[in-house]
């Protein structure tokens, strides 16, 4: 299944209200809510018909996907139910999608007018932070977190660009589109299906209508339907349960794990490895964490700082498609770490090197029409004044991009996990051991044969002992994890003081970080390249790389400059080493089990990554290149989603891209 054309590019919706006052779509020439007591109608339509808050008790999780999220009343009546209710499950997740989003502070203009109606004023809280953590309006996933343990996952786009590629197990369903009259795609057989393969065992449904048609089609894709009385006297609706006569989809969804200990081992404490840490604990894992290393991000993680940006492409491709989404969640993480951001995030200029690159950068910003908050085009003598140094060319403006310092950010977010963290540095994991049988726990073993630590799963992060701690569950050909140099060079304290942002083109320079040696520029690319030297010869091509992006200082910078060999021999720098694959994308997700593959191999040869048998308990999440600010988050977000059996952050288009058993299957289909 391919994405459609255009499918990146999101109208934002705007705020109007009809003749009576009622919140309106000019998109599908309907009110979003038909009643002055819209409250009172989500609670009766939507949780009255899957019988909230009583089947979420005694569970762990519980998860809600939702057709059209409008306004959020239904979700914020659903968070309403789950806060006042003692016997809540430890996750709500609350799943939907909307094709025409809000504005953040057009959301907030719709949405506070109405706290005045009945029981509405008890949301003003729940709204306040809603409209805190909303996303700006790009497409894709969006996980936000407005509050512990309730997790929103809203999806900007269409259905059919979304939802057949979501993975998530539903308990229940909320049909809430505007009326078939109005919004007919999302009443279809085919919208029904898609819902179908979401469901769990003895997931429910309602809907605010009660069309003869859509219960038949309803009924037709495996629901049992029933038609109810509507709110307050007003038209019938449907309620249900998925009870298909027989199997309907090729796939199950996510299940729900059995229950556990909850502990966890993480080998590598560099960005992988805190924010996987960060995300297991934030369900209640208890974590190990070995590092080999007497601190944590002390390899590539130790530079003093990263740049992050998403990246953009005129097709919208899984790189700008991950990115985006990456970048997005790792803001939304970093603003809730209990000292503040370790750096800034308050803009980063991408400038083109020529006129040619310039006009195509502007080309790509034209097709896309990203929102002004996101990234917006900027000319010479726009880019110059945001940068504070002189550009000969425009660029893409990120006013969210920005720098900081790996390391910090790596503490940081271990000390944000508590006392649920273990941590241990100076410490050598050699291998990983099943134990008890295939279904066991498993252990981590040092070189001396010592069981370190035993738990639940497992989460490998550190990239240069991937192969040697995975060649026992899969080949290292199927991990080509190859180490690539990258030099930095520290500039003089005094160079580039009018220096505002990071400023990024063949190269990048950073402001100097507070108590820096000064603004830093590189990196160098060397594949094969062993050496941990700082090199004067890194250091020329780096400050010429410079010289290119800051013109105005190209004499400074120059052969007769700085770049000089005695010049730059006096400079400091250091050296560290990416890891990435071919592809140039993360390995992130759960182990396949080559084992039970071997009885499989054929019939598997001509299948999908969803055809795999997994390991249970192993998981990856390395190979993040020069992108770990970018991606750390995000992946340590899925793999903890996956061992949780809880709705994925991205959809299975993006996770089959950094599947850690994307080589071996494509090994198996030329084989």
């Amino acid at each position: 299944m391919k994405r459609r054309t255009g499918a990146g590019t999101i109208k934002p919706a705007e705020p109007a209200t009809d003749a009576d006052g009622r919140p309106y779509s000019a998109a599908f020439n309907d009110a979003y809510h038909c009643t002055d007591d819209a409250l009172g109608q989500a609670r009766h339509v939507f949780l009255g018909g899957n019988d909230l808050p009583g089947r979420w008790r005694r569970r762990d999780a519980f998860v809600i996907v939702e057709t059209g999220f409008g306004l959020g009343l239904n979700f914020l009546a659903t968070w309403a139910a789950w806060r006042d209710d003692p016997q809540r499950p430890a996750r709500l997740h609350f799943v939907s999608i909307e094709k025409f989003p809000f504005r953040a502070q057009d959301l907030r203009q719709m949405l506070e007018p109405m706290l005045v109606q009945p029981g509405m004023t008890e949301l003003a809280p729940l709204v306040q932070k809603l409209c805190e953590v909303w996303p700006p309006p790009v497409a894709g996933w969006h996980r936000l977190e407005p509050a512990p343990g309730v997790v929103l996952s809203v999806g900007f786009g269409d259905f059919f660009d979304l939802m057949p590629w979501l993975r998530a197990g539903a308990d229940a369903f909320f049909l809430d589109g505007f009326a078939p009259a109005k919004n007919p795609d999302l009443w279809t057989p085919t919208v029904f299906k898609t819902l179908g393969r979401l469901a769990r065992d003895g997931a429910t449904l309602a809907a605010n209508i009660a069309s003869e048609a859509v219960q038949r089609d309803l009924i037709a894709a495996g629901f049992r339907m029933r038609q109810r009385d509507g709110y307050g006297g007003g038209q019938d609706v449907l309620a249900g349960a998925y009870a298909p006569p027989y199997r309907m989809r090729r796939y199950d969804p996510p299940a729900a794990p059995p229950q556990r200990s909850r502990e966890a081992i993480v080998v590598g404490a560099g960005m992988a490895g805190a924010a996987m840490v960060r995300r297991l604990v934030a369900r209640g894992w208890r974590v190990r964490l070995f590092e080999r290393a007497q601190a944590p991000g002390t390899a590539a993680s130790g530079n003093p700082a990263g740049v992050f940006h998403p990246q953009l492409s005129v097709d919208d491709n899984v790189l700008s498609r991950l990115t985006r989404a990456g970048f997005l969640y790792a803001l939304s993480r970093w603003r809730t770490l209990p000292g503040g951001l370790p750096g800034h995030a308050d803009g980063l200029l991408q400038v083109a090197m020529d006129d040619d690159q310039a006009h195509v950068l502007q080309q790509l910003m034209a097709a896309h029409e990203y929102p002004q908050t996101y990234a917006r085009w900027v000319d010479e003598a726009q880019a110059s004044a945001l940068a504070g140094e002189t550009l000969a060319h425009g660029g893409i403006w990120y006013p969210e991009g920005g720098w900081l310092a790996p390391a910090m950010l790596c503490r940081a977010e271990l000390v944000a996990a508590g006392p649920l963290l273990d941590a241990r540095y100076g410490v050598n994991v050699e291998r990983l051991e099943r134990c008890d049988g295939p279904n066991g726990r498993w252990a981590a073993i040092d070189e001396t044969g010592r069981v370190l630590a035993q738990a639940d799963a497992v989460v490998v992060t550190a990239a240069d002992i991937s192969q040697k701690l995975l060649a026992p569950y899969l080949a290292p050909e199927f991990v080509p994890v190859k180490r690539v140099r990258g030099q930095l060079t520290f500039l003089p304290p005094g160079m580039l003081t009018d220096l505002r942002v990071p400023v990024c083109g063949d190269g990048y320079v950073a402001p100097s970080p507070p108590g820096g040696t000064g603004p830093i520029t590189g990196a160098t690319y060397g594949f094969d390249d062993p050496s941990e030297a700082v090199r004067v010869t890194d250091h020329q091509a780096n400050l010429r790389r410079l010289a290119a992006l800051l013109p105005a200082h190209a004499d400074a910078l120059g052969e007769t400059g700085l770049a000089s060999e005695h010049a730059a021999a006096e400079l400091g720098g250091r050296t560290a080493f990416r890891s990435m694959v071919p592809d140039r994308l993360p390995m992130a997700g759960q182990l396949p089990d080559r084992f039970a593959l071997d009885a499989h191999r054929q019939r598997l040869a001509g299948g999908h990554l969803r055809d795999l048998p997994r390991l249970d308990g192993l998981y990856a999440s390395f190979a993040f290149g020069s992108r770990g600010l970018v991606f750390a988050s995000l992946c340590a977000e899925l793999v903890a989603s996956q061992i949780e059996g809880e709705p994925w952050p991205i959809g299975s288009d993006l996770a089959d891209a950094i599947d850690p058993a994307r080589y071996l299957m494509h090994w198996l289909r030329k084989s």
